[in-house]
């Protein structure tokens, strides 16, 4: 790669020299242009020839001119280049290095069409056996693969694929499966349960997994409950007892029927208890799942498929996962050619139906606003934030996200019932009326702040543009992840939330609930404590949906909570990829993924 380097350098010194034409020059201004020694430059220039890559014909004595004839395009050197970085697994670095002033549209979509052969699925024989390899790109960094600790989707997804809960839920009966325990029951207090463990399950490294590792497991969990997601489950979780080698009791302080729901989420998967407190877990983890891990860096994170799986065998042998940001969007313009599988993009109309099929996942995500009535401001006044309401109504929310997979809602209990367009449109106020309210409502101008992490930011900068439009003093404030979750984002008048409404719905809008509960006004704080604590001791699935969404009722009416807008999650695929399902995290599950290849 350096001696690429070298001629790149080389080349663009001389940009009047014609590929094919000689040139005099002296080693004394090669020397300098590649900044080393006479020595040095002569051994390069002689590997350089050696490589066909130019003509050098070197004259005696100090001072004297050489021919020296470029033979590789420069173009031709960068797409080389670039190549080759991509096949070391730095997609960013080649994608930098087409960034360059000399690198024109031609050569950059030369390489997305070659890339075009390198994503996707690739399949190659080896003696009696074919190897089969799945690559996509990602649009972020993998933060981390501990179960305990993922906080992105993408990252979650991947923990789906290296370790397993002790349950499932099944897409198609719409209820909990047996999966590391194949039975469970409850006793008649609902204060102990029992899960029964399958016997052969391994991990990774090699050892079976036993009733110890599932109390290691959840011994972890409790010590980082404060603060982290559904953290609440593990306070009302006693003590988690090994009966014998696969069997485990749960000993609850108080009833707490999401217990199984909790169980069967990736937050809940197995880790083996004598790895599990190492300080590298999330970068080196070792799971039970189809996959296991094989390489993770800045640009790559490949999987491999555990012949030991105890429900099978995935038929994919690896799987690469490249940080690509944008690249996606640019391959839009391109083609769908390059990737066979793709997360949240948009069909375009004119690509041919009959080759490529797409999803739209029953999960969808939502944004919303909550307001923090801890902070003294103009937003204590239900009058106020009656107006910041209607000025973010739902119509204009929409025009401005636009897309085909947005849509307005009128509950996040019932994400999936979209208001009708008409609805949509009712009491929308232009700006100068909304403007005309606050001022009759006494808005004195105090500046408000709107507080997001900033995965959210284009969604503040839409709500920011949107009350400055109706006559509010805005600012964004954008707070890391767990900076976000700390007392920090209580020093904002406005909190914008995102929300993914899959499998686990009904475990998120509690943990909502009662992360809301941190900044809302005592009534309404009792209010949802006693609806919440109903709910958790009830057993009925229509029951506790009625509690939800008298909680969301609650709040709502003192416009306490605002729902912006959600999305649908899509997946497109190519008609040569087969086994299709979708996970509890709305993603395609690599394990039952395969390939026709004639």
């Amino acid at each position: 790669m350096k001696l690429r380097d070298h001629y790149l350098r080389l080349r663009r010194h001389f940009p009047q020299a014609e590929d094919g034409q000689a040139l005099a020059v002296a080693l004394d201004e090669l020397a300098g242009v590649l900044d080393c020694t006479h020595r040095n430059v002569t051994l390069l220039l002689k590997r350089m020839r050696a490589e066909g890559w130019i003509g050098w014909e070197p004259k005696r004595g100090r001072g004297s001119r050489s021919p020296l004839t470029f033979f590789c395009p420069l173009e031709e050197m960068l797409f080389s280049a670039a190549r080759e970085l991509v096949l070391r697994g730095d997609l960013q670095g080649a994608l930098a290095r087409l960034q360059t002033a000399d690198s024109g549209p031609g050569l950059q979509e030369r390489f997305h069409r070659w890339l075009g052969g390198y994503f996707g699925h690739r399949s190659e024989v080896r003696g009696a056996r074919r190897l089969d390899t799945l690559r996509f790109p990602l649009s972020q960094q993998v933060a981390s693969l501990d179960p305990a600790g993922t906080l992105f989707t993408a990252d979650a997804h991947l923990v789906h694929q290296l370790f397993d809960p002790l349950l499932r839920y099944n897409r198609v009966t719409k209820t909990l499966s047996p999966h590391v325990a194949h039975a469970w029951e409850a006793d008649l207090s609902r204060l102990r349960w029992t899960f029964h463990l399958r016997k052969g399950v391994l991990f990774h490294h090699g050892r079976e997994l036993t009733a110890d590792d599932v109390c290691a497991t959840f011994a972890r969990l409790r010590g980082r409950a404060d603060g982290s997601l559904y953290g609440w489950v593990h306070r009302r979780i006693a003590g988690v007892e090994a009966q014998d080698p696969v069997t485990v009791t749960f000993t609850l302080e108080e009833p707490c029927e999401l217990l199984p729901q909790y169980l069967a989420t990736t937050r809940a998967s197995i880790v083996p208890a004598e790895l599990s407190e190492q300080a590298d877990f999330s970068r080196n983890p070792v799971g039970t799942g189809p996959f296991r891990l094989s390489h993770l860096d800045e640009t790559l994170c490949v999987l491999d498929a555990f012949p030991g799986y105890f429900q099978g065998r995935a038929h994919l042998d690896r799987v690469e996962l490249w940080h690509a940001p944008g690249l996606q969007e640019q391959e839009r313009t391109r083609t769908l050619g390059s990737f066979q599988l793709l997360h949240n993009y948009l069909l375009p109309v004119e690509d041919d139906a009959g080759s490529w099929h797409q999803v739209q996942q029953q999960g969808a995500t939502c944004r919303f606003l909550t307001f923090n009535l801890r902070k003294q401001g103009p937003l204590a006044s239900p009058v106020l934030r009656e107006a910041l309401c209607t000025a973010l109504h739902p119509a204009k929310v929409l025009e401005r996200v636009g897309g085909d997979a947005t849509y307005a809602a009128a509950s996040l209990v019932r994400g999936d019932a979209e208001l009708p367009p008409q609805q949509t449109q009712d009491e929308v106020q232009p700006p100068e009326a909304c403007r005309e309210a606050l001022r009759r409502a006494g808005y004195a101008g105090e500046r408000l702040v709107l507080c997001t992490i900033p995965q959210y930011e284009r969604d503040a900068k839409l709500v920011q543009a949107l009350l400055q439009e109706a006559g509010w003093a805005m600012e964004v404030k954008l707070l890391g992840a767990e900076a976000f979750k700390s007392e920090q984002r209580l020093q904002a008048d406005l909190l914008l939330f995102s929300m993914v409404l899959d499998n686990d719905a009904e475990l998120r809008l509690v943990d909502l609930y009662k992360s809301m509960q941190r900044h809302l006004e005592p009534s309404a704080k009792e209010a949802v404590a006693a609806k919440i604590g109903t709910l958790l001791g009830e057993t009925e699935a229509l029951r506790r949906e009625q509690l939800l969404l008298g909680t969301e009722e609650e709040l709502r009416s003192r416009r306490l909570l605002h729902i912006l807008y959600f999305k649908r999650l899509k997946t497109v695929y190519h008609a040569s990829v087969r086994g299709i399902s979708l996970d509890s995290l709305e993603w395609v599950s690599f394990k039952d993924i395969w390939f026709q290849t004639r």
